[in-house]
């Protein structure tokens, strides 16, 4: 049986039929369109290389074998040259909702938090005209009401074009002043849930995910991690880092909740910059949450 989680990933043309299928997002100009750090265009490659280095198909602390996952890998969705960022997007968007039409689940690796406006609408072209439940996992809301596609507008412009359900939504690990009053009163209008980082701190993460992941698999949802969540102490390669955050325990048990749910179809990590990593220190943490996210998906097959 095979021993390494790299012996399961094959590409999509060997794997037409599979229970997860991987793409990378290499995306970083909504990122720099809100002042950041460029470099997540490098993301994905520095995320499948540590998939492929360390991570085994057995989970000791649930006692799941991971061996019989079939994992398609539809390598990167490339954004046009010379670039055009309007073009990227619609390129995502077509791209996902073509995989999720072929495969039960998505996961992206990313690349700007803007790739989630497109990488979202494509689950809502695939699976039809109901609006979406969702989890972001952030330091920020990243509600901003502005006409670009910057990092900082993807939840706002899903959240007001009604591609997403406010009642289904959940933001979890805002930080206390990373926020703007005028985005969490928004939220509140949405009637979306927000549970502040403190709350994680103190109460666990485990508890919040769970509800989290109910209230947004009442119908087709999706989950996504957005790497500077994580305190900067552990995920120091981030395009918006912060010495607060969640610990890689809580971000594990996070993605390992949203994989026991078959209703959440895309899952997502995020805003990762290897640029700026140090011993490949973040991109593994990326790695481990992708496989929570693969642990939780064989509990359940």
């Amino acid at each position: 049986m095979p021993t390494f989680l790299r012996e399961l990933i094959r590409p999509v043309a060997e794997l037409p039929e599979a229970d997860v299928c991987l793409v990378g997002l290499p995306l970083d100009h909504g990122t720099v369109l809100e002042g950041g750090r460029a470099g997540a265009v490098g993301a994905p490659a520095a995320i499948r290389r540590e998939l492929r280095r360390y991570h085994k198909t057995y989970n000791l602390e649930h006692n799941v074998r991971l061996d019989g996952l079939r994992i398609a890998d539809a390598g990167d969705i490339a954004g046009p040259q010379p670039y055009n960022h309007t073009e990227h997007h619609q390129r995502i968007r077509e791209r996902v909702a073509e995989l999720l039409r072929q495969y039960p689940r998505v996961v992206v690796l990313g690349g700007s938090h803007d790739g989630t406006y497109s990488t979202v609408r494509g689950l809502y072209d695939a699976t039809g005209s109901q609006a979406l439940g969702g989890v972001n996992v952030d330091a920020h809301a990243d509600v901003k009401d502005r006409a670009d596609l910057g990092s900082g507008t993807p939840f706002g412009k899903l959240l007001r074009e009604g591609f997403v359900s406010g009642q289904r939504f959940t933001e979890i690990g805002l930080h206390s002043n990373l926020n703007t009053f005028e985005d969490i009163e928004f939220l509140h209008q949405q009637q979306a849930t927000i549970v502040p980082l403190a709350h994680v701190q103190k109460d666990g993460m485990a508890l919040y995910m769970e509800r989290a992941v109910r209230r947004a698999a009442a119908g087709t949802a999706f989950v996504s991690f957005d790497t500077d969540a994580v305190a900067q102490a552990f995920a120091p390669a981030v395009s918006a880092p912060s010495a607060d955050g969640l610990t890689p325990r809580q971000a594990v048990e996070a993605a390992f909740e949203a994989g026991r749910h078959t209703e959440v179809r895309l899952f997502e990590v995020v805003e990762f910059n290897p640029v700026f990593d140090r011993d490949f220190q973040t991109a593994r943490l990326a790695a481990t949450v992708i496989t929570a996210f693969l642990t939780g998906v064989a509990s359940k097959t």
